[in-house]
């Protein structure tokens, strides 16, 4: 153990190195039990997606209509949101020269 442990403080880029190799491999078997209940879970939602739509094909599209008339509605608001955000930035420098033209008129 000591021959090991000396080897690594001798080589500290050989340690680093095989310590990520290990975390890598680690962290694989981890995430490969993840994956697989992930593609599981959407294999049922899908399933169960595909029912609903075979008993209720109108009900459906109904749905994707509505779902798409809110991603246009958010769209918007995020359009509207971001010209908001930079007319409010421009602002101040607004007050500022109107505040400025002001102090002149006051001093003449």
């Amino acid at each position: 153990m000591e021959v090991i442990s000396g080897f690594f403080a001798e080589n500290p880029t050989v340690f680093k190195v095989t310590a990520v190799i290990v975390l890598i491999v680690v962290a694989y078997l981890i995430f490969k039990q993840f994956f697989k209940l992930s593609l599981l879970l959407f294999l049922i939602a899908a399933a169960g997606a595909g029912y609903y739509y075979y008993n209720q094909p109108q009900k459906i599209s109904e749905d994707v209509k509505k779902v798409k008339a809110n991603v246009e509605k958010s769209k918007n608001f995020y359009k509207d949101s971001k010209e908001l955000i930079h007319k409010s930035a421009r602002l101040p420098g607004e007050v500022n020269k109107l505040l400025k033209g002001e102090e002149d008129k006051a001093q003449k």
